[in-house]
């Protein structure tokens, strides 16, 4: 979409147009049936490296783990990859989405509309040299919600029927019916999203160069858990490092885009603001603001018209750091790499 005719864009457009495109999902589809959705625009092409770079990533010193016909390798060795890549490996970037920052904004805008706070969020970048394997065979995720999207190259997705819960996550190769009753085989194309439900037997072949990002939520942690939680807790988290954006992009006199998290809560009837919740506390805005308040969790880009609200609104949030005036870095460069969530990642 072209930034400078369309006011409000938030992160999820590309596949879900409006509220109607998301409750449709959530009726249809969410947590309990695959869905696939062609990418209306182009602007996925910005959300995370492309394969080159992704590969530079890797062997920059952040978490990766390769896996080929079921055997793991959990090193992180970089002296490994380039070996795994040619061999035709799957090569694999556990939470990578604390150096990508655009990629942790789609997380935020998906756990806004569709998931809801409190639940494990976990991001996989795949990079693989396709040789027409599939490198994790047969197998399920478990309880979880996940979303794939496809950035480079093809993949060949083959699903089967859900499994119970408690059954061996690792399943019999034998046992996928591509073409048979009840199962599903077809082709992820670059900016494809797919939804995979909980407890989807799925195996995955890549021809070619493919490269490609997969989000999965855990189930809801119990209620006892969450009672000394407020709910904006959970949904203004922003899980991405400190350290230095590469590239620093450019700022733009017209458009604007959110930084981090802001979910806006009920209004003071007394003082007739309201509270703008976000990772580092709560701002009060006037009343009148309140539409663009609501605006926000979604973490949108916004022409500064669409953000003008009266008694300096826009400026508070702009002063707060929560609008800015250039998108978010393509990827961090990280002040403590050993430090990453991946390198624990089992």
């Amino acid at each position: 979409m072209d930034g400078a005719t369309h006011a409000v864009i938030s992160p999820l457009d590309t596949w879900l147009a409006d509220a109607a495109a998301l409750a449709r999902f959530r009726r249809q589809h969410l947590g309990w049936r695959p869905a696939l959705f062609a990418p209306r625009d182009r602007a996925w092409r910005g959300l995370a490296p492309d394969f080159d770079e992704a590969r530079r990533l890797a062997a920059s010193g952040v978490p990766f783990q390769i896996v080929a016909d079921r055997r793991y390798d959990r090193s992180g060795d970089r002296t490994r990859l380039r070996r795994a890549l040619a061999a035709g490996a799957t090569v694999y970037l556990p939470q990578v989405h604390q150096v990508l920052p655009r990629l942790m904004r789609l997380m935020v805008a998906l756990r806004a509309s569709l998931l809801g706070p409190f639940r494990a969020e976990t991001s996989f970048l795949f990079l693989v040299q396709g040789r027409g394997r599939a490198g994790m065979g047969l197998h399920h995720d478990g309880n979880v919600d996940s979303f794939w999207l496809q950035l480079a190259g093809r993949r060949t997705v083959t699903l089967g029927p859900r499994a119970r819960p408690g059954t061996s996550r690792d399943l019999d190769d034998r046992r996928a019916r591509p073409g048979g009753r009840r199962w599903w085989t077809g082709d992820l194309t670059p900016g494809t999203l797919f939804y995979l439900p909980p407890y989807t037997p799925h195996t995955v072949v890549c021809h070619g160069r493919s490269l490609a990002l997969s989000l999965t939520w855990g189930a809801p942690r119990r209620r006892r858990s969450l009672r000394q939680q407020p709910i904006v807790s959970g949904l203004t988290e922003w899980d991405v490092v400190s350290g230095r954006a590469v590239p620093r992009p450019r700022r733009h006199p017209r458009r604007l885009w959110t930084q981090v998290p802001a979910v806006s809560g009920p209004l003071d009837g007394a003082r007739q603001e309201f509270p703008l919740w976000t990772p580092d506390g709560v701002l009060w805005l006037p009343a009148a603001a309140e539409p663009l308040g609501r605006a926000l969790a979604t973490m949108p880009s916004l022409t500064r018209a669409e953000a003008r609200a009266p008694s300096g609104a826009l400026d508070r949030l702009l002063a707060h750091g929560i609008l800015g005036d250039e998108d978010l870095p393509l990827r961090i460069l990280p002040d403590e790499p050993k430090a990453l969530d991946g390198w624990r990642f089992a």
